[in-house]
């Protein structure tokens, strides 16, 4: 029996992973994952952008992550995979396990850096633990909380997985404890840690983006880093924020973004009226700007 179920659980995988058809893989994932799914709660997955991770099964974003060999935000992963060059420093500001800080360091080499904050207890230890498993070296992990001031926050989350829905505002329906994390800002604490200066700015932070941007301008200011922003708006406006603040901003530092529409990049110059989740800044006046955006593509419009 155990023998026709590991059978069944790999034709699922390669149906996920390699059809070449997509339509209907969604409702074939849900009718079979839990039968299919392995006994143990602790993984490793192989992943199709070429690290290894460990994953908890009990979490349905790890396990569909497990099944389909690739993380949900597939598009923009392979955006990071286009402009993201050896050398490069990458941030990952809300790092969780480490998808983003795990796919960088495939793409920057030794030679290149990246640097992970995440404060979320359980979601820390297994990012360190996908650190090791994929025996980098040029992930710079901390435990930190980034936000517009110097102190310490209340952070909700769920009790027993890495919670990606962990935030500095209000506990959902799964985020059932509270622990106390150290919060920074960005501007201040790569000064105190000597970081190397940004490139690239991933941003996941359930809320916080606002107060990141705001204790970051001599970042955005010198550095001009590319950035990727989780901007869901009943988030946002759980945490007392919208795009609009978030686009006031960055406009001010002369950044324009970009939204996936149909697997496609699309400029735009009004953000609240996209319903993209992960918006894309870059600044049309840096001319290694427009040469990524060139690369993605980001269409302009017509």
């Amino acid at each position: 029996m155990e023998y026709l179920k590991t059978c069944g659980r790999k034709l699922l995988q390669w149906y996920l992973r390699d059809f070449p058809l997509r339509n209907g893989k969604g409702a074939f994932y849900e009718r079979f994952q839990e039968c299919l799914a392995p006994a143990e709660r602790y993984v490793i997955a192989e992943l199709s952008a070429g690290f290894r991770m460990k994953l908890d099964l009990h979490d349905p974003a790890h396990r569909k992550t497990f099944f389909f060999g690739s993380y949900d935000e597939r598009h923009e992963i392979e955006m990071v995979k286009r402009v993201l060059e050896e050398r490069e420093v990458f941030w990952d500001v809300g790092a969780n396990i480490g998808v983003y800080s795990l796919l960088a360091a495939t793409l920057v080499k030794n030679n290149g850096r990246i640097v992970a904050f995440e404060p979320a207890n359980i979601a820390y230890e297994m990012l360190l633990e996908n650190i090791a498993l994929n025996h980098f070296d040029n992930i710079l992990p901390f435990k930190v909380a980034v936000a517009d001031a110097e102190g310490e926050a209340v952070l909700f989350a769920a009790a027993h997985i890495a919670d990606g829905g962990a935030n500095l505002f209000s506990p959902g329906t799964e985020q059932t404890i509270t622990q106390t994390c150290r919060t920074v800002t960005l501007d201040k604490f790569s000064q105190d840690q000597q970081l190397p200066s940004p490139d690239f700015i991933k941003m996941d932070i359930e809320g916080a983006e606002l107060a990141v941007l705001r204790g970051a301008e001599l970042i955005l200011t010198r550095d001009q880093p590319l950035l990727l922003i989780e901007m869901k708006d009943a988030v946002l406006k759980a945490a007392g924020t919208d795009k609009s603040l978030i686009q006031d901003i960055l406009v001010k530092y002369g950044y324009v973004p970009a939204f996936l529409h149909r697997r496609k990049w699309y400029q735009t110059d009004d953000v609240t009226r996209v319903k993209s989740r992960n918006i894309f800044w870059f600044k049309p006046s840096l001319s290694r700007h427009r040469e990524k955006a060139a690369r993605i593509p980001v269409r302009t419009p017509s």
